[in-house]
């Protein structure tokens, strides 16, 4: 349920409500609200394409945790779910990744980099990874090697939210006395991913965000790539929304 009211909410859900009724007006021939709707969706269109809105509300999340000095000892790396496409990869048998594909990036360059460090998963399922993170590659593999070899690599498939992420990884990896883990998100998500984590009590957890949206300076100009800018742009309006919720019902610390 709160899956689909996010999505109804989005910016470009809600201009493709407007257009909805705009055409439900035009039907009754409610023509002057018919002309106030499609002029709504056409100005808030010019916005995104001339303002830069998406760096205005981005930017300031994905500021909010900068990305820490690596650690020389890892002992775990920590990567959440959200961007594997697993329908596509069930379907084709080879692993399909969305546009938040740098966490998993991200997970296989530091994997190489920490060969002892334990590698675990959100919100995915092993056989998504099927043909991946192993010894020996095949024609399908994306990430494969020696560093793989008898890894330790777990998959928490049952998490479905970030809150669901802390309770399922403490609950099973929970971390050794002075261990030390990164947490690999996308930039954008890392100070609720963060914030979440160590209100359940995860507090060494060293930030890794990846997949940054934003340059970090606004500045006006057109941007012609209309579908790109309010994908973000809707992405940035949930994390603010999912951030205060958070904030409201406990999961995070006021």
């Amino acid at each position: 349920m709160s899956e689909a009211l996010w999505a109804l909410l989005q910016p470009s859900s809600l201009m493709v409500v407007a257009i909805a009724l705009a055409l439900v007006a035009t039907w009754f021939r409610w023509h002057a609200l018919a002309a106030s709707l499609l002029t709504l969706v056409l100005v808030g269109i010019a916005v995104v394409v001339v303002l830069p809105v998406t760096e205005w509300l981005a930017g300031p999340l994905e500021d909010q945790v900068p990305p820490a000095p690596l650690p020389a000892q890892v002992d775990g790396i920590l990567v959440l779910g959200g961007a594997v496409e697993w329908r596509i990869t069930a379907e084709r048998g080879q692993l399909t990744l969305n546009d938040a594909g740098e966490r998993v990036a991200a997970a296989a360059a530091l994997a190489q980099r920490y060969p002892g460090a334990r590698l675990v998963f959100t919100g995915v399922f092993g056989d998504a990874f099927g043909q991946d993170f192993r010894a020996e590659g095949t024609d399908r593999s994306l990430w494969f090697g020696p560093v793989f070899a008898g890894r330790d690599i777990r998959y928490l498939g049952a998490a479905r939210s970030t809150y669901e992420d802390a309770i399922v990884a403490l609950r099973e990896t929970p971390p050794r006395p002075g261990e030390t883990w990164l947490l690999v998100t996308s930039a954008m998500h890392m100070p609720r991913a963060l914030a979440t984590f160590k209100n359940q009590g995860w507090t060494d957890l060293v930030p890794y965000p990846v997949d940054f949206r934003s340059t970090g300076r606004a500045t006006i100009g057109l941007d012609w790539d209309v579908a790109g800018t309010l994908a973000d742009l809707d992405q940035a309006v949930r994390e603010w929304g999912a951030l205060e919720v958070y904030r409201r019902v406990g999961r995070i610390a006021p």
